[in-house]
């Protein structure tokens, strides 16, 4: 009887995790099938139509292919290394070449998104599990990652990649805890190279205190160039691609000023969302600021993934708060590492939520949320256009307290992680 009971009570286990599953990939469907953020979606698409066409997707071009009015004229130039713009060109070939249906290619170039959140929730879930976690927790993580909704409107809605890096980050440092560093190093080189936000967390595994790693280090770092030159570099030349090497191009994401950082006061001030000219130099401030925190891993070498996780969520929230442009989807990196804190019980569930509420809120306050809805109704931005006429000022105001309430929260949250725990 025991045995029955006990096979009955895991069936019902499974069987709960199986309609949490299918019920957030019910919930993400539509969203990834009718919204988009209005730039970046548009950039996708458009890469996709330009590598499949065999153009040149940094260079600029008129695209008329799209029924959308606002996929119609001088495309916005893809931001990202060339991987993710092949893997958009491959989309474009297999829906919108062939089935010319804008929803179709929106859901299309989700997929990988979607995939990503389900596959960044099960692997919390197992790490969590394989560190012994209280199943509550790992519950608690497991619902969190599936239906959180900041996530959902910043990856699925929105078309970003940041749970596909997220993902590769966190199961690349457990495969480091485990002494795997071959295998880590792929997946985090890999991660690095389809978007660089997880530029923090390259140098954890020159950190992670063992003499078996020390000796592989050099590994690490020929991986990780490999992966650098080999899809980052080459497919410049291999596809004849104008290489974005001019000085500004190089310099153009450390002049941008905005997202959620202290440095969106700029826009009450001036138009451009950029530095202005005589502090150009505020845009290199993550800089000394990540070197200073990896002399304070350096001191204090991890060796548990416990450690790891709050070695990657210092290096994030210092790049996070004192870069000039962090956006909003970028927040969904810290995320795991935040949830196997909380599975150790070094965080509350209060810091936890708070860590997806505020950007939350600044989602409306920023208009990425109105955005969302341009391929279903093109008349949303020139309606938030004619609305900040009326609010800007005010808006502006509001979105710069929410980004100081962000700071606070998250200067507070390390120091209370690391005040308790300055051990190895």
């Amino acid at each position: 009887m025991l045995v029955l009971r006990d096979r009955g009570l895991l069936w019902l286990k499974l069987h709960r995790d199986l309609v949490a599953l299918v019920l957030s990939v019910l919930v993400q469907i539509p969203l990834a099938v009718f919204l988009g953020h209005y730039f970046d979606e548009r950039a996708f698409m458009d890469t996709g139509y330009l590598v499949a066409s065999g153009f040149n997707p940094y260079a600029s071009h008129v695209i008329t292919v799209f029924p959308n009015p606002d996929l119609i004229g001088v495309n916005p130039i893809i931001g990202y290394a060339p991987l993710w713009a092949l893997v958009l060109g491959g989309i474009y070939r297999l829906t919108y070449n062939l089935i010319p249906n804008i929803f179709l290619y929106n859901f299309a170039v989700k997929i990988p998104i979607i995939a990503s959140n389900i596959a960044l929730a099960y692997a919390t879930k197992n790490i969590m599990q394989r560190l012994n976690m209280p199943p509550k927790r790992i519950q608690f993580a497991w619902l969190f990652l599936l239906f959180n909704p900041f996530t959902l409107l910043t990856t699925t809605a929105w078309g970003e990649v940041d749970t596909i890096i997220a993902l590769l980050s966190v199961v690349s440092l457990y495969l480091l805890s485990k002494g795997m560093i071959v295998k880590s190093s792929i997946l985090l080189s890999l991660s690095f190279v389809l978007k660089p936000i997880s530029l923090p967390l390259i140098g954890l595994p020159l950190f992670f205190s063992t003499q078996k790693n020390r000796r592989k280090n050099a590994f690490y770092i020929l991986i990780l160039i490999a992966f650098v030159v080999g899809l980052w570099l080459l497919p410049f030349n291999l596809f004849g691609w104008m290489e974005p090497s001019s000085p500004s191009n190089l310099t153009s994401y450390f002049r941008m000023a905005g997202g959620i950082t202290l440095f969106n006061i700029v826009e009450l001030f001036q138009k451009a969302a950029t530095l202005p000219a005589g502090l150009w130099f505020l845009g290199y401030l993550w800089v000394p600021a990540l070197f200073a925190g990896f002399y304070f891993v350096y001191r204090n070498p991890p060796k548990t993934m416990e450690k790891l996780a709050e070695s990657a969520v210092l290096f994030l929230f210092i790049f996070f708060l004192t870069r000039s442009w962090t956006s909003e989807p970028n927040i969904n990196m810290v995320f795991p590492f935040l949830l196997i804190l909380y599975g150790a019980g070094k965080i509350d569930k209060k810091a936890v939520h708070l860590a997806w509420i505020i950007p939350f809120v600044f989602l409306f306050l920023n208009y990425a949320f109105p955005q969302l809805f341009f391929l279903i109704y093109p008349q949303i931005i020139p309606a938030l256009g004619t609305l900040d006429l009326q609010i800007g000022t005010a808006r502006l105001i509001a979105r710069f307290v929410v980004t100081l309430v962000w700071y606070i929260f998250g200067v507070t949250l390390l120091y209370r992680v690391f005040s308790k725990n300055k051990g190895g």
